[in-house]
């Protein structure tokens, strides 16, 4: 019973993340924005807290420097992010989003929001705390994971 639960969850997981790929990208499309999948997620990675350190947005990414570097460059063009040298270390750059940015990460997270909201709308408090301890589980192996 337990082997039929591991495959049927396995394949709920498989299918949930390509499907949120897909639907993303469909979003993107049907808006016309230059902007990737990659690049909103850098976004997101980058944040609303201000300057941060390229080399820990790479590794909170998961990707070397110098993809790092290239997706810095194309956020650049595309008027995304600002990017900054330290006075103190010039090999050190900080990342920050600009206006433009900031609303591309706004709505990136109303979409998250309003997906999340969907799937529980119709959850009993006893049933979010499941689902809760079940992802955090999944998480939490992913983050031991990263290397």
């Amino acid at each position: 019973m337990r082997e039929k639960f591991i495959k049927q969850i396995n394949q709920f997981l498989t299918d949930i993340f390509n499907n949120i790929i897909a639907f993303e990208q469909r979003t993107l499309t049907e808006s016309k924005s230059e902007l990737t999948i990659s690049d909103i997620h850098t976004i997101e990675q980058i944040g609303l807290g201000g300057k941060k350190k390229m080399t820990d947005i790479a590794e909170a990414m998961g990707i070397t420097l110098a993809a790092m570097t290239s997706a810095a460059d194309r956020l650049e063009k595309k008027g995304c992010i600002m990017r900054e040298r330290s006075d103190s270390d010039r090999r050190m750059v900080f990342l920050s989003l600009t206006r433009y940015g900031r609303v591309v990460y706004k709505l990136h997270e109303r979409f998250h929001k309003r997906m999340v909201e969907k799937v529980i709308k119709d959850f009993s408090e006893d049933e979010l705390v499941i689902l809760s301890k079940a992802l955090s589980g999944l998480n939490e192996f992913f983050e031991n994971n990263k290397k």
